[in-house]
């Protein structure tokens, strides 16, 4: 079976920033079951919307996204993921979700900031649209010092598993071993 692994940025973003190509080459390297990576080219990563965001996800995953779908998102791009699901549904659960250094709330948003801080309509949609969602946290992110709340609200809205990297951060290095374990961990190739 064909499995797609779609990895949405972080505000400010790009595919060859951050852990990204990293991860891709250590997919290609470890038996993972994806048959495909793709580090996604948001428009406008330093000044995101959600409108352009959430378009081009729907772009990259077409109208019918396949069920062995597999989406990534760090920090901002989980944001995308989520208001993506929220109003593109696909017709069949997809397999599974892991959003990186994940927030509901920011500890001191900026203007920019605030629409996606505003809550998700359709939250019930969000949650069944994927059967795997994995969220993987840091004890110490700088915009989320609350990571107990954190993590109890992805529990809590989504039925999310909760994977704690302590001294993470929010996971802006170029290698994110972490990241990588997390993802083989739960949401590779017979996980």
């Amino acid at each position: 079976m064909e499995r797609s692994l779609y990895i949405v940025p972080r505000w400010a973003g790009r595919p060859d920033t951050d852990f990204y190509v990293w991860l891709e080459s250590k997919l290609r390297q470890t038996p993972s079951g994806f048959s495909s990576v793709q580090t996604l080219d948001m428009l406008h990563p330093s000044q995101p919307t959600i409108d352009a965001w959430v378009g081009t996800l729907a772009t990259a995953l077409g109208p019918t996204p396949p069920a062995s779908t597999v989406l990534m998102g760090h920090s901002v791009g989980c944001q995308a993921i989520l208001r993506y699901l929220a109003t593109h549904p696909p017709q069949e659960p997809l397999e599974g979700a892991l959003l990186v250094a994940a927030w509901w709330e920011v500890d001191k948003p900026w203007e920019t900031l605030l629409p996606w801080l505003a809550p998700i309509e359709n939250l019930s949609r969000v949650r069944t649209a994927v059967r795997r969602w994995v969220v993987l946290l840091s004890d110490n992110d700088p915009f989320t010092s609350d990571f107990v709340r954190n993590q109890r609200l992805w529990e809590e809205r989504l039925g999310a598993q909760v994977v704690l990297s302590p001294g993470g951060r929010h996971f802006n290095n170029p290698s994110e071993p972490a990241v990588l374990q997390t993802l083989l961990s739960h949401l590779a190739h017979g996980a």
